[in-house]
């Protein structure tokens, strides 16, 4: 089987773990609404999960992963063990400081995140009940941290399994904890009194990361690889390694100042907090499913093209993933655009969950979905420069994402509230991929953005086509709500694929070609 065709099959094997690891995710998060509702409530609860969850987040996205990816890599062509003890012993006992230290913290953390709570809520009931939650939440970083390394190692020697599959086991436990909460409508003021719901939501969210945790280090240690503790502070990998750790620290705190901006704006415990973050949760899901496997498998062949010196192959990598992943995730920004409330009707609007929050969050996602395509193209090329070591890039790059972010959010909130900061969210990635594009094509001559620009107009076209294909067909049924809001989505998503594919083949896109070729070798393993 060709080198291309077995990439093509691994990035079947991770979406196809991915997808189900979403689905998953997606019916948490039903569960969460249904039974808790769109309160003040859930606003607390979300902002005590936030810290760990972000941490979640950016190993997944590529900020921690993509960083030790090219040094494990490295590690494997010159068959440096020792090297890679090292950075596995460094980076775990760095993460049980941190852990310590934010759970330490965790009255601080909820402070900053309060700082301007809604006028409609008691700003200290919200900070104690978040604080009491928080203080069992930040334990997931040690567990998160311990996901991301393994997940690095484990992508460094091509093997995607584990890390596509795990979070269906933290889903499930946290869903079946969660339901166990079902017999009565919960407040603000119940996870001070009632400490069956305190541990149940604490203990239930941070079991299911530990499950998720313990899975990837399994697999990793059944690599055959031998790991032993080197706690060799004077290696020379461990310079190397917190010189591009720092950089990536800033990259992380850019986004806690953005975060704290954000959140704040939007009025902790006014409810709006939970539709913003409950609308990204939809918003990532076609990241995760269509942008992260190809991101997931296509980041080691761009690391050791690197280690090889092979430029060409480099360019050839991350010019085809670009447009990969241009290819399906700008139809399906388009799509979660057009069906914005039908989405949210047919899977949220339910029991706890009522129309006024429905509706809420449906305007969070509007804004959101006109940014996928700019939030996966800007995250896939940061792991261009990360490939060469550099995370002094990505840093300049990530704070002139979020200073623009947190512009446009003052601006755009007053008059467009949550659907604003979900404009500002989307804007700030657009402008900020076209931005890195560039700077990728001045680090690395001969990569050129001008055949993307080309493939990326056809696929534009073609989206445009889809979308409107998708709303004359579906903006006349009502309510969008249970099972019309479910046919909305699935004669919608048809027509949508349809259109889609068929302006793509009659303009010629040249990917479609590229996959046509390439995926039965993938599917028959020849």
């Amino acid at each position: 089987m060709s080198d291309a065709s077995s990439l093509l099959r691994s990035n079947l094997t991770v979406a196809t773990g991915t997808a189900l690891s979403r689905i998953t995710g997606l019916l948490r998060i039903m569960v969460f609404g249904w039974i808790i509702g769109q309160i003040a409530l859930s606003d607390a609860y979300l902002i005590a999960n936030e810290t760990p969850n972000i941490v979640y987040d950016l190993l997944l996205g590529g900020v921690l992963s993509a960083t030790l990816v090219p040094l494990f890599s490295s590690f494997i062509e010159t068959d440096d063990d020792e090297a890679t003890n090292v950075v596995i012993t460094i980076s775990a006992t760095l993460m049980v400081a941190l852990t310590a230290v934010a759970v330490f913290a965790a009255p601080l953390i909820i402070r900053i995140y309060t700082l301007n709570p809604s006028d409609d809520v008691d700003p200290e009931l919200l900070r104690r009940v978040a604080t009491m939650l928080a203080r069992i939440f930040l334990i997931q970083i040690l567990f998160y941290g311990l996901t991301g390394l393994a997940n690095a190692f484990l992508n460094s020697r091509r093997r995607f399994f584990a890390a596509a599959w795990s979070p269906v086991a933290s889903n499930l436990v946290i869903i079946a904890t969660m339901v166990t909460l079902r017999d009565q409508a919960w407040e603000l003021g119940d996870v001070v009194t009632n400490g069956r719901l305190r541990w149940t939501l604490g203990l239930g969210a941070t079991g299911g990361i530990a499950a998720m945790a313990i899975i990837m280090v399994v697999a990793a240690g059944r690599t055959g690889f031998g790991f032993r503790p080197s706690w060799n502070w004077k290696h020379p990998v461990v310079r190397k390694l917190l010189a591009l750790s720092a950089w990536t620290l800033g990259f992380v705190v850019a986004n806690q100042v953005a975060l704290i901006v954000i959140r704040n704006l939007a009025e902790p415990g006014s409810s709006e907090v939970a539709a913003y973050v409950t609308a990204f949760t939809f918003f990532v899901l076609p990241h995760g499913l269509l942008a992260v496997s190809i991101s997931t498998t296509f980041q080691p062949e761009m690391s050791r093209a690197v280690a090889r010196k092979d430029k060409a192959a480099f360019i050839e990598q991350t010019s085809l993933g670009i447009r990969l992943i241009s290819l399906l995730t700008l139809p399906a920004g388009f799509g979660m655009f057009v069906l914005r409330r039908p989405i949210v009707g047919a899977l949220l609007e339910y029991r706890n969950f009522g129309a006024e929050a429905a509706a809420n969050t449906a305007d969070a996602l509007a804004g959101f979905s006109l940014g996928l395509v700019g939030f996966s193209v800007y995250m896939f090329v940061l792991r261009g420069f990360y490939a060469h070591h550099d995370t002094r890039t990505p840093f300049i790059v990530n704070v002139g994402e979020n200073a623009l972010n947190i512009l446009l959010a003052f601006i755009l909130v007053s008059r467009y509230g949550v659907l604003g900061l979900g404009l500002s969210f989307a804007i700030a990635y657009l402008v900020s991929a076209v931005w890195a594009l560039n700077v990728l094509s001045y680090k690395v001559r001969g990569f050129s953005i001008r055949p993307i620009a080309a493939s990326f107009v056809k696929m534009l076209f073609a989206a445009v086509l889809m979308a409107a294909s998708v709303w004359l067909i579906t903006h006349d049924v009502t309510p969008d709500s249970g099972w019309r809001a479910a046919a909305q989505l699935v004669v919608g998503g048809v027509v949508g694929i349809v259109v889609y594919g068929c302006v793509l083949v009659a303009v010629r896109a040249p990917e479609i070609e590229s996959i046509r070729r390439r995926l039965p070798a993938a599917l028959g393993g020849r």
